[in-house]
Formats: C-alpha cells, sequence, structure tokens
C-alpha cells in the first residue's frame, strides 16, 4: 500500500488536468444546442451530482481496499512487466478487453447494473452525461475485472493509469454534436454514433456497443450495431426514475433488486435477481 502511494505522479492526473477541457466542451456543446432542449439545467446539474457522489466515494473505496487488493495480486504476479511502447500497447488492448466485459456484465447481470443504471438515466445525450457515474460501483466491484492484469504482472499504478485514459477518452463521445466520422474511424473506434446507439433504449440499440475507445471487440464478440438514421436514438432506461436526486438516481435500482430478492418464495429464485439479467422476473410475475 505504501509502496503504490508513493508512486502517485503524474499518472494519477490525467482526470484534474482534463477537467478544464471537460468544462470548455461542455459549454460549447450547451451554446451550441441553446434552445434546442438537448440539455437542461436540471438533467445537467442531475449528471454533475452524480459524477461529484463518484469521485469521493470511488477515491475512499480505492485507497481503503482496491489499492490493497490490486497490490496483493501484484506481489502474487505471473511475470515481471517492464512498461515500454510494446507493452503499453498490450495493456491498453487487455484493458479494453477487460472494460468490454464489465461493461457487458453491467448491462447483463443485475448486481453490476443496479450501479451502471445511473449512468443510463438521463433521457438526454450530451457532454454531461458522461459525469452521471455510480457512487456504488466500488461496492458491487467494478475493478474486479481488472484486478487480473494485475495478477499477469502490470503495475497497478498503470492499470489504473490506463482505465484513466479510456474514461477520459469515453467523456468526448457523449454527444449528438458528432455526426458519423470517417468510415475506418466508425470500424475501430468508439465513436459518437456508436455511443448514441448504446443509450439508446430502443430494441435496436440496447444492450450493444460495449467498447471504451475501441469498437473492436463489440464487432468480434457480436455485439456491435450501428446508428441508424430511419431509427432516431431514445435515450434513457426501460423503466424510467424521474427523478433529479442524485441519491435516488444511484440507488434506486439496488433498492428494487434487494426488495425483489426478499420476496417471498423459492431461494434459488431469489437469489436470481442478483446474477439473472435486469429485465428477469420470477416465473409466477
Amino acid at each position: 500500500m505504501n509502496d503504490l502511494l508513493q508512486q502517485l505522479d503524474w499518472r494519477t492526473l490525467v482526470l484534474p488536468a482534463m477537467v478544464p477541457v471537460f468544462v470548455a466542451v461542455l459549454i460549447a456543446e450547451a451554446w451550441r444546442f441553446r434552445g434546442q432542449g438537448r440539455l437542461t439545467l436540471k438533467d445537467s446539474m442531475a449528471s454533475m451530482g452524480l459524477g461529484s457522489l463518484y469521485m469521493v466515494f470511488d477515491t475512499l473505496v480505492t485507497v481503503t481496499l482496491v489499492a490493497l487488493i490490486f497490490s496483493w495480486a501484484y506481489q502474487h504476479r505471473l511475470f515481471d512487466i517492464t512498461m515500454t511502447p510494446l507493452t503499453g500497447l498490450l495493456l491498453f488492448v487487455s484493458l479494453e478487453f477487460c472494460y468490454y466485459w464489465f461493461h457487458r456484465a453491467s448491462h447483463r447481470i443485475r448486481w453490476f447494473w443496479s450501479a451502471h443504471v445511473a449512468h443510463h438515466s438521463s433521457t438526454l445525450m450530451n457532454f454531461s452525461t458522461a459525469m452521471r457515474q455510480s457512487a456504488i460501483y466500488s461496492i458491487v466491484g467494478n475493478w474486479l475485472f481488472y484486478v487480473p492484469l494485475a495478477f499477469l504482472g502490470f503495475e497497478p499504478i498503470w492499470v489504473f493509469f490506463m482505465l484513466t485514459v479510456n474514461l477520459a477518452y469515453q467523456y468526448f463521445i457523449h454527444t449528438q454534436w458528432v455526426g458519423k466520422l470517417h468510415p475506418a474511424i466508425e470500424f475501430v473506434f468508439n465513436t459518437p454514433s456508436h455511443h448514441r446507439a448504446h443509450h439508446g433504449r430502443n430494441a435496436e440499440y440496447i444492450d450493444r456497443n460495449y467498447g471504451g475507445i475501441l469498437i473492436l471487440y463489440d464487432r468480434l464478440f457480436g455485439t456491435f450495431v450501428e446508428e441508424k438514421e430511419d431509427v432516431p436514438v431514445e435515450y434513457g432506461i426501460t423503466r424510467p426514475v424521474n427523478s433529479h436526486n442524485p441519491i435516488t438516481l444511484t440507488l434506486h435500482e439496488a433498492v428494487d433488486m434487494f426488495r425483489d430478492a426478499a420476496r417471498p418464495g423459492p431461494l434459488k429464485q431469489r437469489l436470481k435477481h442478483f446474477w439473472a439479467p435486469p429485465e428477469w422476473r420470477r416465473e409466477d410475475d
């Protein structure tokens, strides 16, 4: 733990350094779409509230628990991986692979969805939507998907850095300002077009396009869908919360999940509420 804390350097400053850029593009987007209803003050404030809660709680849990687990995993690593341009590229594609499965699990396993749902709770799509993160991500265990990288031999600080780069990139794909890009870019990278489809609750779009920076794993594993001009994206979730309260947006699905599991019935059916897809209901419902 002490060794990890001593390594805190420029690699930990990516997000703080990007804040002025995030704010600048948010203001520019708000000015560009003023009066068009593509963003509202209430919605954006709710997004910022969620982002603030996430930063506070995620930092606390990371420092007190997650860093310890990553340090332990690294102490039992399989290889000693020195960071070079080649191993940096390896870490990039490996972390992207881990992110893909974290993101897919966050849509298809209700335990993880109970945290991720906050990110999809807005019916709008703009840069502030990227700030909709959940304070309970670290509690449900989003970090579990990246621990294998430390076991392999990547230093935890580099894993955290690459994850931060991945998340910083994703901020810029939460927008309607950018249309489709060159086909070569659309084929390889996760773009605003691909991510707009990901945030759709339409049957054509729901639970697709899980990539972070790349869209290649979606193409490989059959979860890719293209945004279609004749099928406008309906943003949000299938069971809207209709609230701008960050606490409600953070906890509503977890509360519903535990309430469903507490209902009388066979134990297997009750426990299935935690690991089944979010839309699963009991046979007698």
